[in-house]
Parts: C-alpha cells; sequence; structure tokens
C-alpha cells in the first residue's frame, strides 16, 4: 500500500522545482534512468529535454492520484508552443506518472492542440460538486462497464448508467446522445474497432478517473482528417474523466495520432 501523502509531497516537491526553474533540484526526483513513453532515458537527459520545451511555463490543471498505487496523472497546458494552434486552441500535456522507491520512474505523455477556455489552476481549484461518493474498487468497476459497454456496441441502452445528461467533451458541450454518437462514429471509420484499458488510475474521493486506452483495428473511412491506406492501426489514447453523482460529467482527451499515423505508413 502507498504512503498517499509521500507520493503527494513528491509530485508537489518536483513541480515545485520545475516552476521556480531549479533543475537541479527537479532531478533530484527521478530515477537515475526514466523509463519515458517506454524508452530508458538518463534523468539528466530527460531535465534537459523538460529546459527546451520550457515546461516550467507549463500550469498545472488537474492531478489524480491513484487511491491505491503510486500512480499520478497530470494535465498541463502551456501559454505558447512552437505548433501551429488555431484560435481558441492551447498546447496540453496528459501524462501518468508512476513513483518506484520515491523517484519518479516511468513516465507516459501524450501532447496536442486542444480546444481551451479560462481554467483555474489544480494547484488552487476546489471541487465542490454535491456527489454521491464511491468506493475505489466501485470506480474501477464503473469504469470497465463502461469500456465494455463502448466494445460492445450496447451503449445506447446502458450510456444513461454512465453519463450525464450533458457531457463536457474538451471543454465543448454535448448532449448525452450526441456523446455517444461521437464515439459510435469512431465505428464506422475504424472496422474491428477495439478499446482496450491499459492504465486506470482513479481517486474516489474527488470522483476522478484517468485512463491510458489502447485502440486496434483497420480503419475504412477518413478518420480526424487522416485518410485510410488499408492498413491496421495501433494507438492509444489518454483520456480523464470528472464524475457527478457518480456519472460522467467533464472528459478532457488526447489521442496519440503520430502512432495513428505511422501505423497506417508501415
Amino acid at each position: 500500500m502507498k504512503n498517499s501523502k509521500s507520493i503527494q509531497h513528491i509530485f508537489s516537491e518536483w513541480n515545485m522545482a520545475i516552476r521556480s526553474g531549479d533543475w537541479h533540484r527537479a532531478e533530484t526526483f527521478l530515477a537515475a534512468d526514466v523509463i519515458v513513453n517506454h524508452s530508458s532515458m538518463a534523468r539528466h537527459a530527460y531535465v534537459q529535454k523538460l529546459q527546451h520545451d520550457k515546461f516550467q511555463t507549463a500550469r498545472l490543471d488537474m492531478c489524480i492520484f491513484d487511491d491505491n498505487s503510486a500512480d499520478i496523472a497530470a494535465r498541463y497546458t502551456f501559454p505558447s508552443s512552437s505548433e501551429s494552434l488555431n484560435q481558441g486552441e492551447e498546447w496540453t500535456e496528459q501524462t501518468l506518472f508512476t513513483i518506484i522507491s520515491d523517484k519518479i520512474s516511468v513516465i507516459e505523455t501524450l501532447a496536442g492542440a486542444n480546444s481551451c477556455t479560462n481554467v483555474v489552476s489544480d494547484e488552487k481549484a476546489q471541487v465542490n460538486l454535491q456527489t454521491r461518493k464511491a468506493q475505489s474498487s466501485d470506480l474501477r468497476k464503473f469504469y470497465n462497464e463502461y469500456i465494455g459497454s463502448i466494445n460492445a456496441l450496447t451503449m445506447r441502452e446502458h450510456f444513461h448508467d454512465f453519463c450525464q445528461d450533458v457531457v463536457t467533451h474538451n471543454f465543448v458541450k454535448y448532449g448525452r446522445d450526441d456523446y455517444r454518437e461521437m464515439i459510435e462514429s469512431s465505428f464506422k471509420e475504424i472496422s474491428g474497432l477495439r478499446f482496450t484499458i491499459e492504465r486506470l488510475i482513479v481517486n474516489a474521493e474527488d470522483q476522478r478517473v484517468a485512463a491510458r486506452l489502447g485502440f486496434t483495428g483497420v480503419p475504412t473511412k477518413e478518420f480526424r482528417g487522416i485518410a485510410p491506406t488499408g492498413n491496421s492501426v495501433v494507438f492509444s489514447e489518454h483520456a480523464f474523466y470528472q464524475l457527478e453523482q457518480g456519472r460522467i460529467k467533464q472528459v478532457w482527451s488526447l489521442l496519440d495520432l503520430a502512432s495513428y499515423r505511422a501505423s497506417l505508413a508501415s
């Protein structure tokens, strides 16, 4: 069982060191070799990458500490980006961390442009929802059943059990049926589409869930503006959820479209 205060302290101090530009101190919170997106990287090299990416300018919008493990999910937004952004977009990263022996040791991150709105930093934000408190095991069961319904294409019958009447997805509000149809459309664009939960982080007190989802299938139509080539695809998504009264109220999502394109080209 994790020491939750220790995990939160380590992660908070690491973020504070980065924000203050104390890169030497930030390095001390990392394992000697960090697994970053499945590749080993010396901690000094990783810190240099953070410096290059101007990570000290990032705003921590959301942080989810898992109830039962040393896993953490965090969402960062950046005031500027080297990538071209459309009006109303901001550069975001959604990252999953694992702390082993009091050191940040495993990092999985996805980044991309996303719709934006005025968001209060998670360090100051207060969760003020009238919620039915769920146990951690309840949320894990809930999310597995939610993904199971998507894979079984029984969303029409069951989505009222999983989602509020209105769901905000990347700051765009959808009625529950519109949100369901958006997910269902992916199955029309990718034949044999399958969702797999690769990692799951839940915090029952805050009614928050974070997941790394893996996808497989064969695109037959344009998906996210990308034409099919006849090849199968393997790609991922980092999806963070805020629940209210035990049902999904808001979703923050980033897709790994770089891996999607690479699969099509291989």
